[in-house]
C-alpha cells in the first residue's frame, strides 16, 4: 500500500505465494512480524475481522512456504481467519476497502481469488469440503495435497465430526489444521474444549509415545519378558497419556500439539506431516489477537473492530426517525424482564452470547442460561426438550445460522407444537459481512410450517410486546429484528397501540381512498413512515400499516384493503419470493373475482446474493427498500416520474 505510514521492506517483495516459497527459512520470522503489523495497522483502519487473524499469521505463513496452493488445496472454516492468506495472495491493495462497498470481501470469495476455493462464512464445513476435494483429487496420478483449517470451536459443530468419521473410514490423503486458540467469538464451551484444553495442559505428553516402550522395557523384573504383549500394553499406556485419543480412535492420525507461532517449528512439521497417509489431524496453538495491546486479556472483544471513520455514500435520503437502542438490546432487556417475572424462562445461545444480547442474561439468570456453542441443530432440538418438560426457552440465533437447525425446527419444534421462541436477530441485510450472514431467507423457509407464527417488531416497545405474546403461547414462535437502531421517538404511547395479537396489524397512518396503502413489516415501518411524510408534502396522503405478524396476517383488514385502495405496497427486508408481500399476494389469490383489487407491488430483496456494502442501510438503499426507494414507487404509481 502506498499510503500506509509503516515500513514492510520484506512484505513489500512479496506479489504472491511463489515469492513465501522463494524466501529463506531465515526470513519467515520477519515476514510473520511485518504482516502483523500491516493488519493491526490496516484493518483497525477500515474495520473487520481481527482477533482471529493476528492468531494465524504464522501458520499461514507456513502454509504457503511449504504448499503451492495453485495446486494443492486449501479451505478456510468460516474464513474469518483469511486476512493474512488475503495479503499473501496478492491482495494487498484491496486492504484499503476492505468489507465496504465494491471493496475486498471478509470471507474468502472465489470471485476475487483462484487461491479461495470457496465462499464460506458458516463454521464447521471445511472438513466436508476438504475431504471431497480430497476424494475428488485422489483419482490423479500426483494428488494434490488437500488442507482444512478448522478452529477448535467450529470443530464442536456436528457437521465436522460427521466428516471425521467419515474420513477417517475412507482413509483419503487429507490434512486437518485445528487452529486451537480456545475461543469462537466468545469463549468456546463444551465437553470437547475440555478436552483440548487438557492436552494443552500437558505438552510434557507430546513425547510420550516416542518414549512408552522405553519405559516398559525400563521396568525392573517384568520389562524384558514383555515382548510379546508390549505393542498392546504400549497403546493402553499411550492412551491414557497421549493426545489425540479421540481423533485416532476415528481412524485420523494425531499430530500435536505444536506452537502455532513458531513459524520455524510449523514450516518442519508440516514438511513432514505432507509426506504422511490417510487423514491427518495436526494440533495448533494459537492466541487470538497476538500482537493486539488488548488481545491477552480481552480477545473476544478484538474478535472484530469497528472503522476509524466510514464514508457515507452520496445518495438521496428521505430522513428517517432519530435512532434509538439497538433492537438487540431491546431484545436482551425485555427477555430480562419476562425472566424475572416468569421462572420457566431460559435463554438458549449457540455460541453468540454478546452479538444475541444475552451477556446480561447470562450473569443474572446462570442456571437459565445455556450456550451450546456452535450447534444450531443441537441448540433447537435442546430447547424442544426444554419446552416438552414445562420450560418456555427463547432460542436466540441469528437468522442466517438458524438455517443451519431447519431440520429440528420442523421435526422437534413445529411437528410437535411445542412453546418453542426463536428470536432470529440480523434479519435482513447486515452490511460489511455479505452474503454469508444476510438473514434474508427465515420467512420463507417458516411460513410453510404449520403452528409457527411469525412476528417482526418495529421499535423497542413492540420487540418487549411481542417477545411477551409469543411466550405466552402454548406453540412454537418466531420473532425477527434487524442489525439496526430502533427508532428513537415510536410512532404511539403504549397505551395507544393495538393488543399484540398474531393476526393483527396496526394502521399508523390512513389514506385516501383509491390511493396508495402501504404494508410494512419490521423496522422497515419507520422507512414507510418517512415516505409517508414526504408524499403529504406533496399533497397525497399515504396509508402505513404495520404488519407485525406474517404468519397469520390480518386477512380481514387486508381484504378491507386490498378492496378500498388502488395500490397496495408491500416492504420487507427478505427476499421477495416467499416472504411477506408472497404471504398478501396468497390473501388476495383467495379473495372473490370482480371486487376491483388492488394491484400489490412487492418490495424485497431480488433472486441473487446480495454483497457486502459499508452498512445494511445502503444495502437497503441499493434495492430500494428505504424511504427514498418508496418515495418513487408511490410516485410511478401514481403517474409520477419513473421508478430509478
Amino acid at each position: 500500500m502506498t499510503d500506509t505510514s509503516t515500513s514492510y521492506p520484506l512484505l513489500d517483495q512479496i506479489s504472491g505465494p511463489e515469492d513465501v516459497r522463494a524466501l529463506g527459512a531465515e526470513q519467515l520470522g520477519t515476514l510473520s512480524a511485518e504482516v502483523r503489523a500491516f493488519l493491526l495497522e490496516s484493518v483497525q483502519k477500515t474495520g473487520g475481522h481481527l482477533g482471529s487473524n493476528l492468531g494465524v499469521v504464522e501458520l499461514t505463513v507456513a502454509l504457503h512456504h511449504v504448499y503451492n496452493f495453485k495446486r494443492d488445496r486449501i479451505i478456510f472454516d468460516v474464513s474469518h481467519q483469511s486476512y493474512p492468506h488475503k495479503l499473501l495472495t496478492g491482495r494487498r491493495e484491496g486492504f484499503k476497502n476492505l468489507r465496504r462497498t465494491g471493496g475486498m470481501c471478509g470471507f474468502t470469495n472465489p470471485h476475487e481469488s483462484e487461491y479461495d476455493l470457496f465462499h464460506t462464512g458458516h463454521a464447521g464445513t471445511s472438513i466436508s469440503l476438504g475431504l471431497g476435494m480430497a476424494v475428488a483429487a485422489g483419482r490423479e496420478k500426483v494428488p494434490p495435497h488437500v488442507v482444512s483449517m478448522i478452529g477448535d470451536a467450529a470443530l464442536g459443530a456436528g457437521v465436522a465430526f460427521e466428516a471425521l468419521n467419515h474420513a477417517g473410514a475412507l482413509g483419503a490423503r487429507m490434512l486437518v489444521i485445528l487452529n486451537d486458540n480456545e475461543w469462537s467469538i466468545s469463549q468456546s464451551v463444551g465437553a470437547l474444549s475440555r478436552y483440548l484444553t487438557r492436552i494443552r495442559s500437558m505438552r510434557f505428553v507430546q513425547r510420550a509415545g516416542h518414549e512408552t516402550k522405553k519405559l516398559i522395557h525400563a521396568m525392573p523384573v517384568i520389562g524384558p519378558k514383555l515382548d510379546k504383549t508390549l505393542d498392546d500394553l504400549g497403546e493402553v499406556v499411550r492412551h491414557m497419556v497421549v493426545p489425540g485419543h479421540v481423533f485416532e480412535e476415528l481412524g485420523v492420525r494425531y499430530v500435536g500439539p505444536v506452537d502455532g507461532h513458531d513459524v520455524d517449528g510449523l514450516v518442519e512439521t508440516l514438511q513432514r506431516v505432507r509426506n504422511l497417509e490417510g487423514v491427518v489431524v495436526l494440533h495448533v496453538l494459537t492466541e487470538k489477537g497476538k500482537g493486539h495491546p488488548d488481545g491477552p486479556l480481552h480477545p473476544e472483544r478484538v474478535h472484530a473492530v469497528k472503522p476509524r471513520k466510514v464514508e457515507s455514500p452520496k445518495a438521496e435520503v428521505v430522513p428517517s426517525a432519530p435512532q434509538g437502542v439497538p433492537f438487540t438490546k431491546a431484545f436482551g432487556d425485555a427477555l430480562n424482564g419476562l425472566a424475572e417475572r416468569d421462572l420457566r424462562v431460559h435463554a438458549v445461545t449457540a455460541a453468540m452470547v454478546g452479538g444475541t444480547g444475552l451477556t446480561e442474561f447470562s450473569e443474572r439468570y446462570p442456571s437459565r442460561f445455556h450456550d451450546t456453542g456452535i450447534t444450531e441443530q443441537h441448540a433447537i432440538g435442546f430447547c424442544a426438550g426444554l419446552a416438552k418438560a414445562g420450560l418456555r426457552p427463547v432460542a436466540a440465533i441469528y437468522s442466517t445460522f438458524l438455517q443451519r437447525g431447519y431440520d429440528q425446527v420442523f421435526q422437534e419444534v413445529a411437528l410437535q407444537n411445542l412453546p418453542v421462541v426463536l428470536a432470529l436477530d440480523r434479519a435482513g441485510p447486515v452490511g460489511q459481512d455479505g452474503a454469508t450472514h444476510n438473514g434474508v431467507f427465515d420467512l420463507a423457509y417458516l411460513r410453510t410450517l404449520p403452528n409457527m407464527v411469525i412476528g417482526s417488531p418495529r421499535d423497542a416497545t413492540d420487540t418487549r410486546r411481542m417477545l411477551e405474546s409469543l411466550v405466552a403461547r402454548d406453540a412454537p414462535g418466531a420473532m425477527r429484528f434487524p442489525r439496526a437502531n430502533c427508532p428513537a421517538q415510536e410512532t404511539l404511547p403504549e397505551a395507544e397501540r393495538r393488543p399484540m395479537e398474531p393476526g393483527k396489524a396496526e394502521v399508523l397512518r390512513e389514506g385516501e381512498p383509491g390511493g396508495v396503502a402501504i404494508w410494512a413489516l419490521g423496522h422497515l415501518v419507520s422507512e414507510a413512515l418517512a415516505a409517508a411524510e414526504v408524499m403529504a408534502q406533496e399533497g397525497v396522503q399515504v396509508a402505513v400499516i404495520d404488519a407485525r405478524f406474517v404468519k397469520p396476517l390480518d386477512e380481514e383488514l387486508l381484504a378491507a384493503h386490498l378492496r378500498a385502495f388502488r395500490n397496495v405496497i408491500t416492504i420487507e427486508a427478505h427476499q421477495r419470493m416467499g416472504g411477506f408481500g408472497s404471504a398478501v399476494l396468497e390473501v388476495a389469490s383467495r379473495l372473490p373475482e370482480g371486487d376491483g383489487l388492488a394491484r400489490v407491488r412487492i418490495l424485497g430483496l431480488p433472486d441473487r446474493y446480495l454483497d457486502h456494502a459499508t452498512t445494511p442501510e445502503e444495502q437497503l438503499r441499493q434495492v430500494g427498500l428505504d424511504g427514498a426507494g418508496l418515495v418513487r414507487q408511490v410516485r410511478a404509481l401514481l403517474g409520477g416520474s419513473r421508478v430509478k
